[in-house]
């Protein structure tokens, strides 16, 4: 597969506080990482670095094989796709311009012809067509982050940097969003997601990147990184997987400890 972004050495200081500490993480084309661990475990600090929009205190990132602060900022933009856990719109525009929004990076391009038909398909994949003509101040936090996911979609990158995409949706549209998403990479592009939900992660993923305090402490296909005894550790809580209908794996932590130290956790 071919790599199309790319981390080497990835190393961020915040405050004094180092987040991230020397992170290697490759993106290839056709292929959905998803990024967990538990707060503060630096999932959204490094789609930020990977994104460009933060720049690291050392190592490198690649795009397309070239590094990304090479390339100009409007590139960037037709080349991947940022969507953050802050989606506030502070003015009254109708949900069908901010989904145009996402539109911005194809202005005087020949792809601007399709302008009107990737608004429209975004709607659809967002499913935020039925308060298309609503002000997106006036709509619940569930629908907003629906309409930030539309306009991210519909700035038709072939890559996809999410930073928790489906924290404030309900089931439905938690498995919309990632579905939409997954097509897309099926499709050829590529995306790094990061999730809370590890059942989420289990079913969507190629390869899941599990982060603890700045550090990878396993990359690779969810069967593999998805052991109870690594994420009981790394979580601070009891956690079980077991496999579910279809070949899914469930992932259940255990409610019953959830006021009592984990036994082996980290102080």
């Amino acid at each position: 597969m071919t790599v199309v972004l790319s981390a080497r050495g990835i190393s961020v200081d915040v405050a004094g506080r180092r987040v991230l500490d020397a992170v290697d993480l490759d993106l290839a084309a056709g292929e959905l990482v998803v990024l967990v661990g538990p707060n503060g475990a630096g999932k959204s600090t490094l789609l930020s670095v990977l994104a460009g929009d933060r720049v690291p205190a050392a190592g490198v990132v690649e795009l397309d094989g070239a590094v990304l602060d090479s390339r100009p900022v409007a590139e960037r933009a037709r080349r991947r796709s940022v969507l953050t856990q802050s989606n506030e719109v502070s003015f009254p525009f109708v949900v069908r311009d901010v989904v145009r929004m996402g539109r911005a990076p194809w202005r005087r391009h020949p792809e601007a012809s399709r302008d009107d038909l990737a608004v429209a398909e975004a709607l659809a994949a967002g499913e935020v067509h039925a308060f298309a003509d609503r002000p997106v101040t006036g709509l619940s936090g569930g629908e907003r982050a629906r309409t930030a996911f539309a306009r991210a979609y519909a700035q038709e990158c072939a890559i996809a940097l999410l930073d928790e995409p489906t924290a404030s949706l309900d089931i439905r549209h938690q498995h919309r969003v990632l579905a939409r998403t997954r097509e897309r990479v099926d499709a050829g592009g590529a995306a790094v997601v990061v999730l809370h939900d590890l059942g989420l992660a289990a079913a969507y993923a190629d390869r899941i990147a599990l982060l603890e305090g700045g550090r990878l402490v396993a990359v690779g296909p969810p069967r593999d990184v998805l052991d109870p005894e690594v994420l009981t550790r790394v979580y601070r809580h009891p956690i079980a997987v077991v496999d579910g209908p279809r070949g899914t794996l469930l992932v259940v932590a255990d409610p019953a400890s959830s006021t009592s130290p984990t036994p082996g956790a980290l102080a």
